[in-house]
């Protein structure tokens, strides 16, 4: 059985900024289950840990994350017992899961 997890859509959207000039990442997050999907700028986020705690907020969910130094899972926003992993399908249709690759990279 797969684990419900919410996901960013490996197809996203690249978007010019304004009169600033900045630049935006957006991703279209899914939590397994929840008919309507989300969309959020991944270059406002503080690397894994502030996107775990948007996607916590965003589907009020506890989610477990792989640390990326030791392995060991610690518990997001969460009950006692974690009830979700992130998990995201790259450009190669491979499945994932969020702290595989370090954030610069993403």
């Amino acid at each position: 059985m797969r684990p419900a997890a919410p996901s960013p859509d490996p197809a996203y959207e690249r978007g010019g900024g304004g009169s600033h000039g900045q630049q935006s990442l957006f991703v279209k997050v899914y939590m397994e289950g929840v008919p309507i999907g989300r969309k959020l700028d991944l270059l406002l986020l503080d690397g894994y840990d502030g996107l775990l705690a948007v996607l916590g907020r965003m589907f009020k969910a506890s989610i477990i994350h792989p640390d990326t130094v030791g392995r060991d899972h610690r518990v997001v926003l969460g009950e006692k017992q974690a009830r979700h992993v992130v998990t995201y399908q790259d450009q190669e249709g491979d499945w994932l899961m969020a702290g595989d690759v370090p954030w610069e990279y993403v």
